[in-house]
């Protein structure tokens, strides 16, 4: 039925319910949204954090049914038989009639006798796989529970990675809707120069390459004003989905960006310190700590096994009679040849144990690799502001004593376009430099696994 709920289904809908209850519900604010209310919001509706969570709660969960494996298992039957017809056989049931008794020498029908049993079944593994009573922690077990820790440092991953990508699309964004102005400015300047030029190649003042370059400068301007709009268009779209909302209509962004923090110590995020607690360095020690148990528990496999079994059992037939029956045991289990398939499962998980080993130091090189690299980029970007920034100001300067000399009647109209065209390039380049700073700033908090804070 379509309307029925599985008891899986439930069981796990409140394993999910378990696992987000330490995250808190965030509102919206009434105002326009900036930076940290962005990455607020998408941290509480991200499904990529969400399926973290549960699978940190589903990994808790087999942890926990490995360890109940080690326990003692009991178990209960009932059953109901009913005999009839002749002859039955030469097994003696309770009480089977009157006058009836089944495997003598008299007669052998019955016409209808029924019994019913009830029975308990106790299975306790004293010792299997490495655990002993099921007192102490077993590899299958501790395997389980490594894997629970490789999926919470994964998921504190994925955080860093939702933080980033956030911020990322922001600051294009904002960006975008910003420089769109610039762009719009440059088209209006970019048409006038094209009408001038041509007022002027009519005069015979102008040649016509002149008039074709000032055109071929305007169709790029206006496809740029073009992508600037479809960039904010895009980007609004991507941090709607995000952020939970169901139109880009209802989406109210800022349009002021971050600051830009200040430069954090190399030498405090590439710390022997840092780097031993970096989140991709726990992952891996978690994948060792996992293939180690699981080598563990395929060498246990070559010891013999020990089973302590008991059942007790009740039969009547409905009436006076009845019997019970107790039996124990204990069953040993003692693997002598399987053509080495065993020992070769051991030595492969052995090889794999070994090789996350090796890979540990491979993932600290690949850390500070790149963190190394992030910092080299935004050396480089820095020194491009500085530079942007001094030819902005001799730009504004040229643009000021053009304007004063146009006033005077003494500068040409198009020097005083050119010069303002010449500016807004400038300070179109200089905004470009200082969103990727930003960016390369939020990849540093990525890459440095939340050790440095400058968002959050």
């Amino acid at each position: 039925m379509r309307n029925s709920v599985p008891v899986s289904l439930a069981i796990s809908l409140a394993i999910g319910h378990l696992a987000l209850a330490g995250e808190e519900q965030v509102a919206v604010p009434n105002r326009p949204l900036d930076l940290k209310d962005c990455i607020a919001l998408a941290l509480n509706e991200s499904p990529a954090l969400e399926a973290s969570r549960l699978d940190v709660a589903a990994a808790s969960e087999e942890a926990r049914a490995a360890k109940g494996e080690m326990l003692p298992h009991l178990n209960a039957t009932a059953g109901y038989e009913l005999f009839g017809g002749s002859p039955t056989a030469r097994f003696g049931i309770v009480n089977s009639g009157s006058s009836v008794v089944v495997g003598t020498s008299r007669d052998n029908s019955v016409s209808s006798a029924g019994v019913q049993t009830y029975a308990a079944n106790l299975s306790y593994p004293l010792f299997r796989d490495g655990s002993i009573l099921g007192l102490n922690t077993g590899p299958n077990e501790a395997s389980k529970l490594a894997r629970k820790r490789n999926l919470s440092w994964t998921a504190k991953l994925k955080r860093e990675e939702v933080i980033a990508r956030i911020a990322e699309a922001y600051v294009t964004t904002v960006s975008a809707m910003n420089r769109a102005g610039y762009a719009e400015r440059r088209v209006e300047l970019l048409q006038k120069q094209a009408d001038i030029t041509e007022e002027q190649q009519k005069q015979g003042l102008m040649l016509p390459i002149d008039l074709k370059v000032a055109r071929t400068q305007l169709s790029g301007a206006q496809t740029l004003a073009k992508i600037l709009r479809q960039q904010a268009i895009s980007g609004r779209i991507e941090l709607a989905r995000n952020l939970g909302f169901e139109s880009t209509d209802e989406l109210h962004l800022s349009n002021e960006l971050p600051e830009p923090p200040e430069p954090p110590s190399a030498d405090k995020i590439m710390s022997s310190a840092m780097l031993a607690g970096h989140p991709s360095l726990e992952v891996q020690k978690a994948v060792i700590d996992e293939a180690r148990q699981d080598y563990r528990l395929e060498r246990f496999r070559l010891y013999p096994s020990v089973t302590l079994t008991g059942s007790a059992v009740h039969v009547d037939d409905f009436g006076s009679s009845g019997a019970e029956v107790y039996t124990g045991g204990v069953r040993v289990d003692v693997p002598l040849f399987d053509f080495g398939t065993q020992m070769s499962t051991a030595r492969s998980k052995l090889a794999k144990y070994q090789a996350e080993r090796a890979r540990l130091s491979s993932v600290g090189d690949d850390v500070t690799f790149q963190i190394v690299n992030i910092y080299q980029a935004i050396y480089v970007v820095s020194q491009n502001i500085l530079n942007l920034q001094d030819d902005v100001a001799k730009a504004d300067r040229d643009l000021r004593v053009i304007g004063s000399q146009q006033q005077a009647g003494i500068s040409a109209p198009l020097t005083a376009i050119e010069k303002e065209l010449h500016l807004i390039a400038k300070r179109d380049d200089l905004d470009g430099l200082e969103v990727r700073r930003l960016v390369l700033y939020a990849a540093l908090e990525k890459a440095s696994g939340g050790s440095w804070k400058w968002i959050q």
